[in-house]
């Protein structure tokens, strides 16, 4: 059940949340699936200390690619053609979700996000063994609205 519910969800929360990239992984990090997500950069280190974070925080993570520690931050008005909003989504006990896009697109807002992290628990509450990805969208329009 791991897998589908990580798969399908990951494609439910890049529908949902327009990301242009998405990941799914497991509790020890092994890759699921991903859509327009490069292995290289699946295994990049930055990319798996953001997914380990949420995992052991239990909490949606929810920040950029280009800055870690606000002390860092530029302190001018500079330029980012690579900034991406990014989103990470711990579903407890089976792994985890990753989603970004462009900054430009502006961030996933966290309505979004707070709603996907609770299908996750629900979907894993109602038991459903092979929960398919209609199943999933229909938990999300029923939390959302």
């Amino acid at each position: 059940m791991s897998d589908t519910l990580l798969t399908n969800l990951m494609r439910v929360a890049v529908q949902n949340a327009s990301a242009d990239r998405g990941m799914a992984c497991d509790n020890a990090l092994a890759i699921i699936a991903t859509v327009n997500l490069e292995q290289s950069e699946a295994l990049s280190e930055k990319l798996t200390e953001l997914v380990t974070r949420a995992l052991a925080s239990g909490k949606p993570y929810i920040g950029n690619n280009a800055v870690r520690d606000v002390v860092a931050a530029p302190r001018t008005n500079t330029s980012f053609d690579n900034l991406r909003g990014i989103v990470v989504i711990p579903v407890p006990g089976k792994g985890a979700i990753y989603l970004d896009r462009p900054i430009r697109k502006g961030i996933i807002p966290q309505n979004i996000v707070n709603a996907l992290f609770k299908i996750a628990s629900q979907a894993q509450e109602a038991g459903q063994p092979e929960p398919t990805e209609a199943y999933l969208q229909s938990l999300y329009q029923q939390i959302i609205t």
